[in-house]
């Protein structure tokens, strides 16, 4: 019998929901400098307003993991896509830092269970040795939503005023969330799933043993987690400079109008999300060929992300915008093999905890990069600093991913499956 191929099927629902979880996210970054024009924010106050949703976003990940395992990513994803959308659209009602304030911090709730619901997802429905490049695949679409926001949201902006690209961008997550309801079932439940696809997805946990479930206060005792948290909070800042100031950056410091910002501003992420489907590719074939091949992928991948430091002293806009675009691939490889590497790291049944606990690590990273951003900004009236910074972490992030994360289990999988 020929396996059917619903896993596919359901990554993709993955992907789609990832594009409009950063859609919404990026949103507010490219109609930033409109906002902040109109409502006399200063750099700083554009830095904390961008960081807003990562305070609820992050502080949710340590207990969203564990309600996840309980409830299943079905009814998870209902709610979230809900509070998401309706918190972007509501956005177009505020009129004062503080309202608008307030509507972000509500997306971080709704956002929280994104990434770990994810995570459990693949692992659920895909065998290991395949995860790379269906969590390649679901991250790409971070650097898709980013790379369609920039062209659509300044269009919108400059068309219809900022209130609309709101409602538009919230709207699309009603839309997801039809499919969602209509396509998806777990595993199991799944009729349109074959024995053959089962037996497919099942041989990989039933080859080699798994690690047992432990108390979720004793993850915190594995060096992997730390690893895990900690290369992600580099990673995550560097993405996160670019998805809440790249827009700002090409219009203040290389002069661009805010619809070249928005059409230019594409491809940076673009590359993003072709490397993201390739490092988890590439990170596949490197683990069966050694048991650290999933790290080599991800410290390579933040190496390629220290061009950010020489776009600082680029002479021309376009070899800047060239350098950016060389880190943001590196920045989005890594990240295509990091989700793969966590659900690996994971005891059994405890795939979306692990991935919660990497999440707020990495968004402890991607709050401070706005943040920290903004305030040099407005010290140095430049972006030099803010850039150097973000590179350093790049170096920090691949040491700390190569030196604290285990070898992968795929070897040893796979000659549990030929003996």
């Amino acid at each position: 019998m020929k396996p059917t191929k619903v896993r596919w099927e359901v990554i993709t629902l993955l992907f789609f929901a990832t594009t409009i979880n950063y859609l919404d996210r990026t949103n507010l970054s490219v109609a930033l400098p409109v906002i902040a024009k109109q409502l006399s924010w200063t750099p700083a106050a554009m830095g904390a307003i961008s960081s807003a949703f990562l305070i609820t976003y992050a502080l949710l990940q340590m207990p969203i993991g564990v309600f996840i395992d309980k409830i299943g990513t079905r009814m998870t994803y209902i709610w979230s896509v809900i509070i998401w959308s309706l918190a972007s659209m509501a956005t177009a009602l505020g009129t004062s830092f503080g309202s608008i304030y307030i509507f972000r911090l509500i997306l971080g709730v709704g956002e929280a269970p994104a990434f770990p619901a994810a995570t459990k997802t693949a692992a659920d429905w895909i065998p290991r040795r395949q995860r790379g490049i269906a969590t390649g695949f679901f991250t790409a679409g971070v650097n898709m939503g980013s790379a369609i926001a920039l062209p659509l949201v300044a269009w919108i902006v400059s068309s219809f005023g900022w209130q609309m690209s709101f409602i538009i961008t919230g709207a699309l997550g009603f839309i997801w969330l039809f499919f969602w309801l209509v396509l998806y079932r777990d595993r199991k439940d799944n009729k349109r799933v074959n024995e053959a696809e089962n037996a497919l997805i099942d041989a990989d946990i039933t080859t080699v043993q798994e690690q047992p479930r432990v108390p979720w206060i004793q993850l915190f005792k594995k060096v992997s987690t730390w690893g895990l948290m900690l290369g992600y909070a580099c990673q995550l800042y560097i993405m996160f400079v670019f998805v809440t100031w790249l827009p700002t950056y090409l219009v203040q410091a290389r002069h661009m109008t805010l619809l070249h910002s928005g059409i230019y501003g594409m491809i940076p992420f673009i590359a993003g999300t072709i490397s993201a489907f390739l490092g988890g590719r590439t990170s596949d074939v490197w683990v069966r060929k050694t048991p650290n091949g999933r790290k080599i992928a991800m410290s390579l991948g933040l190496i390629l992300a220290m061009a950010i430091i020489p776009a600082v002293f680029a002479g021309s806009a376009s070899m800047a915008l060239t350098l950016l675009t060389i880190s943001e691939f590196g920045v989005m490889f890594s990240n295509g093999a990091a989700w793969a590497a966590a659900s690996e790291i994971a005891p059994a049944g405890q795939a979306a905890s692990v991935a919660s606990i990497q999440n707020f690590g990495g968004n402890v990273g991607g709050f401070l990069a706005p943040t920290v951003t903004g305030i040099l900004v407005q010290a140095t009236h430049s972006f030099n600093s803010a850039l150097i910074l973000a590179g350093i972490l790049a170096f920090v992030g691949a040491i700390i991913y190569y030196t604290m994360l285990p070898g992968s289990k795929v070897q040893e999988e796979s000659q549990a499956s030929a003996a």
